[in-house]
């Protein structure tokens, strides 16, 4: 007996909003996510998309885009000795796993990017641990 007195209580409470139960239960969809905006660090598949006669890989892309990031090269001095310094050549991640250098770049058809992004070896460090350098990190679309 009370459950059927609850039962036409949120019946009617339901129905004083103004609203038919089965649209009281909807939620909207989330609005679909934005496509990320172009930055020093960042290059979107739209950055592509503006010079895509001239690019055919990734490779090509960042060199056309942002050709600093080729020619970033982190110096480290090794803690055993202030004097001991080694270059850190930068990395290619896909996946969150390492790729390699900027070869693999090239085998990567610039139409199936997404984003290309430009992290410094701290930045590297902190996402895949330890690394042997600043990265690239490749988003392909899927």
């Amino acid at each position: 007996m009370r459950t059927l007195w609850l039962v036409s209580f949120l019946g009617v409470m339901v129905g004083a909003s103004g609203l038919p139960a089965q649209q009281a239960d909807t939620v909207p969809p989330p609005p679909p996510p934005r496509p990320p905006k172009s930055s020093s660090t960042l290059i979107t598949a739209e950055d592509i998309e503006r010079v895509r006669p001239s690019v055919g890989s990734a490779y090509d892309a960042v060199q056309l885009l942002r050709p600093r990031w080729l020619k970033a090269r982190e110096i480290l001095t090794l803690p055993s000795s202030g004097a001991d310094m080694r270059m850190q050549e930068i990395h290619v991640y896909l996946d969150d796993r390492d790729m390699g250098d900027l070869e693999f770049l090239k085998s990567i058809p610039a139409g199936q990017v997404y984003t290309l992004q430009f992290m410094s070896l701290t930045e590297t460090s902190v996402r895949f641990g330890a690394s042997s350098g600043p990265g690239i990190v490749l988003t392909l679309r899927r």
